[in-house]
């Protein structure tokens, strides 16, 4: 690469030296174009912006758990985003949940929305069919895009019992509540401070 200060000079004559010194000279501008445009990833480790307190809230059909969570985080000077209570715009809803999901962490809630079983135990009976209780798909689809965006620091899961957890996330820690978000509000509330946000506590 051509650096600062050094001197480069042509000798001889004819088209061959020409563009040998052409080649030289643009591949280094280029490669100092490059230079200037690369950016590291920060995924996991950019410190919140701030005055930046939004949390984006994931959830399924469990209205209360949502409702608590949200209650919690506004308790804590912290702004959760609720997706279906954003306006519209006319978008798609991918569209609205990209826009919205500029956030710097997110918390999801697994409950047991939905019962499903393997398609090869369709014709058994519902003992053998092993049933299982799962949270809904966008919450696993979000779950999974908030982990890829954000880094799993800087994303907590929170489960009722009873729920199937993902198995394609190993070593992932999950908060269990039973009954009420407050039930893992000391371990939530380490895992913010440790991501950067100020909380009220």
């Amino acid at each position: 690469m051509f650096k600062k200060n050094e001197e480069f000079r042509i000798t001889g004559f004819g088209p061959d030296k020409f563009n040998s010194s052409h080649d030289y000279i643009l591949g280094s501008i280029i490669a100092g174009l490059e230079l200037l445009e690369y950016k590291p990833s920060t995924k996991g480790d950019a410190k919140i912006q701030e005055g930046d307190n939004r949390i984006f809230l994931v959830h399924g059909r469990d209205e209360s758990t949502k409702n608590q969570a949200e209650i919690f985080l506004r308790e804590l000077g912290l702004e959760p985003i609720v997706l279906h209570r954003q306006a519209d715009e006319g978008q798609t809803i991918i569209e609205k949940f990209e826009k919205y999901s500029d956030v710097g962490y997110a918390i999801i809630l697994l409950t047991p929305d939905d019962i499903g079983f393997l398609a090869e135990n369709k014709g058994k009976s519902d003992e053998e069919k092993n049933l299982e209780y799962r949270a809904r798909q966008n919450v696993i689809f979000e779950f999974g895009y908030f982990v890829a965006k954000l880094g799993r620091n800087r994303v907590c899961c929170l489960y009722k019992e009873g729920v199937t957890l993902p198995n394609d996330v190993s070593g992932y820690i999950y908060k269990k509540i039973n009954n009420s978000v407050e039930e893992a509000a000391f371990s939530i509330l380490k895992d913010l401070k440790a991501a950067g946000f100020q909380v009220a506590y």
